[in-house]
């Protein structure tokens, strides 16, 4: 019985073991690796100066946002005391002033923005008057049609006739008098009591009508990325001293409200008998320049005027002026205009004229703060 017993307990242990080994085994649970999502920290972007973009969708002679085309008309008009005031000279985007015959001024006045685009129907300059060699070497920079009454055609010299080799390059004249004389029936007497050749008048509209090639400017000044010069003085007035150093033939007074320089000549506003109003002016250049005799025939008293080579020049732009510099090496070349830096001049968008001085005249300055400065230059 004994025996028995422990053979029981025996098998009851080995069931209970087999039980135990035979079991599945529980399956842990799978530890995962926890991800943790974090954004890619980006470069922090630098702070720039972005400078002014440029526009394209301006005047090329203006820098004027509207029109873009380049169809100038160039006319030259009389400066005389008699002269004044011209018609339509306003409507200019630049006008040349220099010597003639050394005891008056001749404007050289380029249109392009007022006939071109929105133009009106018509737009009455002059008096126009006779060309001199020089001014058709400024036609040359900008490859305009160009306007005038006749000019110097038999000189003692081939630079000062305006049929010699300074009259090569002109596609295109509406010449109202002398030789060659072409499309002539465009001009009429400007005033009651006045020839056509003392006082001619001419539209620009119907001037345009004649233009038969494509321009091709060597010209083109830089309007952008703006500048507003603040760091340079500002002047009250400025003068030019054409014909002497005692009294201003041109002078300048800056308009701080209107941003403008308001014309004066021979010490009278400077009018235009188109609107009446003050010729307000955005730039001023004065480009000093070799100016002597032509001594090209008996009893001549034309000039020598060279706007070829290199020279001093003052700028008046936001009504600060800067000293600078500017060169033309050659006739088929454009005249670049630099500060002292050696940078080039940003004009201000808007209308420009541009005296070319004698090198043996100064320039009278007085600056918004009352102190005064006489400024004379060099020409090469």
């Amino acid at each position: 019985m004994k025996k028995i017993l422990i053979v029981m307990l025996a098998v009851l242990l080995a069931c209970s073991i087999f039980a135990a080994c035979s079991k599945p085994a529980e399956e842990e649970p799978s530890v995962q690796p926890t991800v943790i999502t974090a954004e890619t920290p980006q470069p922090t972007e630098a702070a720039t100066t972005t400078p002014d973009a440029v526009p394209t969708d301006v005047s090329p002679t203006t820098g004027l946002p509207g029109n873009t085309t380049y169809k100038p008309i160039m006319v030259q008009i009389d400066n005389a005391d008699a002269a004044r005031p011209q018609t339509g000279i306003s409507y200019a985007d630049i006008v040349y002033e220099t010597d003639v015959d050394g005891s008056d001024t001749r404007l050289t006045a380029l249109y392009n923005d007022q006939i071109n685009g929105d133009a009106p129907e018509e737009l009455v300059v002059g008096p126009v008057r006779s060309s001199r060699y020089y001014h058709q070497w400024i036609q040359e920079e900008w490859d305009a049609l160009y306007v005038h009454m006749g000019g110097p055609d038999q000189t003692s010299k081939d630079e000062t006739d305006i049929w010699g080799s300074s009259s090569e390059h002109i596609q295109q004249r509406i010449n109202g008098a002398g030789r060659h004389a072409s499309n002539e029936g465009l001009f009429f007497p400007l005033k009651d009591g006045y020839s056509q050749s003392d006082y001619a008048g001419i539209d620009l509209m119907e001037a345009l009508d004649v233009y038969d090639y494509e321009p091709q400017a060597l010209q083109s000044f830089t309007f952008y990325p703006q500048q507003d010069y603040a760091d340079q003085p500002e002047i009250s007035e400025i003068g030019l001293n054409f014909f002497g150093n005692k009294t201003a033939l041109a002078s300048y007074e800056y308009d701080s409200a209107k941003d403008k320089l308001l014309r004066s000549t021979r010490g009278k506003e400077h009018t235009d008998a188109a609107t009446g109003d003050q010729i307000e002016v955005q730039n001023v250049i004065v480009q000093f320049v070799n100016d002597s005799a032509a001594n090209d025939g008996p009893g001549s008293d034309r000039r020598i005027v060279d706007v070829k080579g290199s020279g001093d020049a003052l700028f008046v732009i936001h009504g600060k002026l800067m000293k600078g510099t500017w060169e033309r090496p050659t006739y088929d070349s454009a005249t670049s205009y630099k500060l002292e830096s050696a940078e080039e001049i940003t004009l201000a968008p808007g209308n420009t004229w541009i005296s070319m001085l004698s090198s043996d005249k100064d320039v009278n300055v007085t600056y918004a703060d009352g102190s005064e400065e006489t400024i004379s230059g060099e020409a090469n």
